[in-house]
């Protein structure tokens, strides 16, 4: 195009130059054959073949404009036409398109994006398993009545790709790492919108192998977790009430700022678990295994912790208000600070165990064993609650009580 108006512009000089040389021309001539005329006359002359001229050199230049107004006119018309042209053909196209398939509705469309979804989540390229799992959690986002089935769905996915090895007996065991497709399952399923959860329904993710997963801020409430190995998991400030962890392995986690409140941990194993600042009130513990772990300010108010293993537990500061240590083990577990105000402490084992500036205020001590305990400085304790109690003279009273006459 560039070089089409660039010889047009090169004709159009040539032509100005030529004409121009010519009318030179016979300017000259025409002067050389007047040589003997008057003055006056010679400028008479002069004068009308210059308007003469003039006159020919602006007709031509008003035809030449005249046809290149005319050119671009009909070029701009033929390119009016073949836009007009063009999007009728279009608007035909789309019409017929229109009449052979026709326009999806938005559930039908849900449903396509389902199906495609479900059928790259069994791919056997992670990449592809990827896309089919946020895919899924779109849907999720887009449609309430699905929401739930797609959290089965995932947790089922969970279930079938990580389920706990029939060889592993939830001993500690070497750290290894959660397949990253899992993990995105996991993701999912912890930010999902719980307000969309049907009343009365549960995931169901028992018997899983988690270890090592980032559920930080999770959303597991209610989940059953039943059997699972969750040693060396991150359940920071992460949501488990009512959760069902029982028999389940948390060796090693981190339960910082957790919230388990009315949580099954029965006979969980939580050797070296980290809950400091935990909600665990009410939570069901009996026949756990604690020892070790860190509950220093958490909440154990109402707490049942029958028979649960404590051996060496920090609780110091921590809330245990009415909390059931009947028969547990408490041996040199550190309760400085701690609140027990109607706690059961009934045949529990608190030998050696630090109770300094502990308030004891009607804790039941019946037939607790005190040997080696550190109760000194501790507040709100009857003579009665110690006279039912066992010791020796290695246990620190406070300075308003005496032993007992029978720990002699």
């Amino acid at each position: 195009m560039s070089f089409i108006k660039t010889n047009g512009l090169t004709s159009l000089l040539i032509f100005i130059s030529v004409l121009f040389i010519v009318s030179f021309t016979l300017i000259l001539s025409f002067i050389a054959t007047i040589q003997g005329f008057s003055t006056q006359d010679k400028i008479e002359y002069i004068t009308q073949a210059l308007t003469t001229i003039a006159i020919i050199i602006g007709g031509l230049a008003l035809i030449i404009n005249a046809y290149y107004t005319s050119k671009v006119s009909l070029d701009e018309s033929q390119s009016l036409l073949t836009q007009l042209l063009a999007g009728t053909l279009a608007w035909d196209k789309n019409i017929e398109n229109g009449i052979n398939h026709p326009q999806l509705t938005p559930q039908e469309i849900v449903s396509e994006r389902f199906s495609k979804a479900i059928e790259q989540l069994g791919s056997e390229k992670i990449e592809t398993r990827f896309a089919a799992i946020y895919a899924l959690e779109r849907i999720a986002k887009d449609s309430s009545k699905d929401h739930w089935t797609i959290m089965e769905i995932l947790a089922a996915f969970i279930r079938e790709n990580a389920s706990v090895n029939q060889e592993y007996e939830g001993e500690p065991r070497e750290s290894s790492k959660l397949p990253t497709d899992i993990q995105t399952a996991l993701t999912v399923i912890g930010r999902r919108d719980s307000y969309k959860d049907p009343v009365n329904q549960k995931l169901d993710l028992r018997n899983t192998d988690l270890s090592n997963a980032d559920l930080t801020e999770a959303n597991l409430s209610r989940a059953i977790l039943g059997g699972a190995n969750l040693q060396w998991v991150n359940f920071t400030r992460a949501n488990l009430s009512e959760a069902d962890l029982s028999v389940t392995y948390l060796c090693g986690s981190i339960l910082y700022q957790a919230n388990l409140s009315k949580a099954i941990l029965a006979e969980a194993n939580l050797q070296g678990v980290v809950l400091r600042k935990a909600n665990l009130s009410k939570a069901i513990l009996y026949d756990a295994n604690l020892e070790g772990v860190v509950l220093c300010d958490a909440n154990l108010e109402g707490a049942v912790l029958c028979d649960a293993n404590l051996e060496g537990a920090v609780l110091c500061d921590a809330n245990l208000e009415e909390a059931n240590f009947e028969g547990s083990n408490l041996q040199d577990a550190n309760l400085i600070g701690t609140n027990l105000q109607r706690a059961k402490l009934t045949v529990a084992n608190l030998e050696n165990a630090l109770l300094s500036t502990a308030n004891l205020q009607e804790a039941n001590l019946q037939e607790a064993n005190l040997c080696g305990a550190n109760l000194s400085g501790s507040e709100n304790v009857e003579s009665q609650q110690i006279e039912q109690a066992i010791g020796d003279r290695t246990t620190i009273l406070p300075e308003n009580l005496k032993i007992p006459q029978h720990w002699r």
